[in-house]
């Protein structure tokens, strides 16, 4: 086992650095990326929610009548995912792998309408891994399929402080003391960069307050949306 993926093993069985964990209610970056695709008429087909956590995006897609396939590496993940599926008696609907998100992924060229990835790869520790992520979501996406990407900006006031404290190897990435996990943040001339083959519909950076490891701190993520030539 990775270490990354023994930390995210660790964190799935706790709750008290993450509250969100216990929350099944979506991103509102997904609910914002699914009211796009409403109002161009694109909301249809099968959808690959990329490292899906306990599955709260992957059972509100199922839920608005998506197909959607929940991909994890985490076995703790992919169970929760499952359980809030049986609850809201959608799982004809959702579909759990457990798999890594910066491997090869088990599905075929131009299989996916749509692909979300709230917050998952910047949590993949190599820039290897994360070029391997993104040539798979482009692979597996149907030419004009739609993404949408979440990631921390290099602003956020939390992870500015921790990229001073404890640096990663890489410009803009952090190695948290607390637990050892790896995060890479973004500028917006890195996410420009970074996503280069896709043409990008909407980039925007959006600021709210939120609570991490028992503080309030200024939140400032990247929303974007991008689409397969």
């Amino acid at each position: 086992m990775r270490k990354q993926q023994k930390i995210w093993q660790g964190e799935h069985t706790k709750t008290a650095a993450f509250p969100s964990y216990d929350n099944s209610a979506p991103s509102d970056m997904v609910v914002r990326f699914g009211e796009f695709l409403k109002q161009k008429n694109l909301f249809f087909g099968k959808i690959v929610d990329i490292g899906c956590g306990r599955g709260r995006n992957a059972v509100y897609m199922a839920e608005s009548g998506l197909e959607v396939f929940a991909l994890d590496y985490i076995a703790e993940a992919i169970a929760s995912t499952k359980k809030l599926a049986d609850t809201k008696n959608i799982s004809n609907h959702l579909h759990c792998i457990c798999a890594g998100i910066d491997e090869p992924w088990p599905f075929e060229d131009n299989y996916f309408h749509i692909a979300i990835d709230c917050f998952s790869s910047i949590d993949i520790e190599t820039k290897q891994g994360r070029e391997v992520y993104k040539t798979e979501m482009l692979r597996t996406l149907k030419p004009g399929g739609f993404a949408m990407v979440a990631v921390v900006s290099a602003e956020d006031e939390f992870e500015k402080e921790m990229t001073a404290i404890s640096p990663g190897l890489e410009p803009n990435s952090t190695f948290w003391k607390e637990n050892g996990k790896f995060q890479k943040n973004y500028s917006v001339e890195e996410l420009r960069s970074f996503y280069r083959d896709f043409e990008i519909i909407d980039l925007q950076l959006l600021n709210k307050t939120a609570h991490k490891m028992g503080r309030a701190y200024q939140a400032s993520n990247f929303y974007m949306v991008i689409k397969k030539p």
